[in-house]
């Protein structure tokens, strides 16, 4: 009896200690995307994206970043989840400088890290997923060249210096000079990352250059392009090719202000991300030999591409 009465005792207490320790056990890792725009539309997709992934795996799905852009906010938003250890962090590194020390420190801690839409390639980041940001250029590039039909003058909306930007400007201009001789940018200027600051100085730009025919952006500034046109009554005259895809940027289309924008799969970049971090967390026995023998497991590159949408298609990114 005696026996008995121990072992319901022991069993008791197990049924009590368990919970707690089964809790602790089977929390579900987290997963986070530090942004660098938190609260801009670009980055609605990449939300989802990481969302349905971490919904497939079973782990935690976190975004967080500045709501507007500022760099050193972002350093130290990273640093804070660093500091809090989570499985992977997915990052968007539009100012790989400030931001590689960071990286190398996550990694230091063993904690993967990728980075999205913006490569870091001098930090110890695992991979880069996102647009190839060159490529990118060369095919904004060809559209230009079948908007204008070969021949002339474009302004240029971008942010001078931020990396990703000038290698879709040094694509455009390689695919000009090889192809479309006679289409020549004309001006420059800086829309810094903002809509009414885009509006402000592409009216400007058309102002002190009348012969214009084309405006393109090389950031998520559409509906800045397509207020400038409007405000300055050459919308439908003055041709505009932007890249991504807002809902004002989908308005622009719709009613012609706009020709054409090219649109990054940037849910493709987050729902990718968070599977490849999950299987560096959790590789499978081939890519555990891999690990053991310091043979890196994940691609070092995954371009994820841009897509070309006109105003026909509109009605399917409506929907999503």
């Amino acid at each position: 009896m005696k026996k008995l009465s121990i072992l319901l005792v022991l069993f008791a207490l197990i049924a009590l200690i368990a919970p707690g320790v089964a809790t602790t056990a089977q929390e579900p890792e987290e997963y986070v995307m530090v942004s660098n725009v938190a609260a801009h539309p670009y980055w609605l997709d990449a939300q989802y994206g990481g969302r349905d992934a971490a919904a497939e795996l079973g782990v935690t799905w976190t975004y967080v970043g500045p709501a507007d852009f500022n760099t050193p906010e972002q350093v130290t938003t990273l640093e804070q989840v660093i500091a809090r250890k989570p499985a992977g962090i997915i990052v968007a590194a539009l100012e790989p400088d400030a931001l590689s020390p960071a990286i190398d420190r996550a990694i230091e801690a063993g904690i993967p890290v990728v980075t999205v839409d913006t490569d870091a390639p001098n930090s110890k980041r695992m991979t880069y997923l996102g647009t190839d940001n060159y490529q990118a250029g060369r095919v904004l590039g060809d559209r230009i060249g079948v908007v204008l039909n070969g021949e002339g003058q474009v302004g240029i909306a971008t942010v001078p210096g931020q990396f990703n930007l000038e290698e879709r400007i040094r694509g455009l201009n390689d695919v000009l000079a090889a192809k479309y001789p006679n289409i020549q940018v004309v001006a420059t200027v800086d829309d810094k990352n903002d809509d009414s600051a885009t509006a402000d100085a592409v009216v400007a730009m058309l102002q002190a250059h009348p012969d214009i025919d084309l405006v393109t952006s090389m950031n998520a500034v559409g509906a800045g392009v397509a207020a400038a046109l409007r405000q300055t009554g050459q919308a439908g005259t003055v041709k505009a090719v932007v890249f991504d895809i807002t809902d004002p940027i989908l308005d622009a289309l719709e009613d012609g202000t706009l020709d054409s924008t090219l649109v990054q799969r940037t849910y493709m970049m987050t729902y990718v991300g968070v599977h490849l971090l999950y299987r560096f967390n959790h590789p499978t026995e081939y890519l555990t030999n891999w690990q053991t023998n310091n043979i890196g497991i994940l691609p070092n590159i995954v371009d994820t591409g841009v897509m070309v949408v006109t105003p026909d298609q509109v009605a399917v990114f409506r929907s999503k």
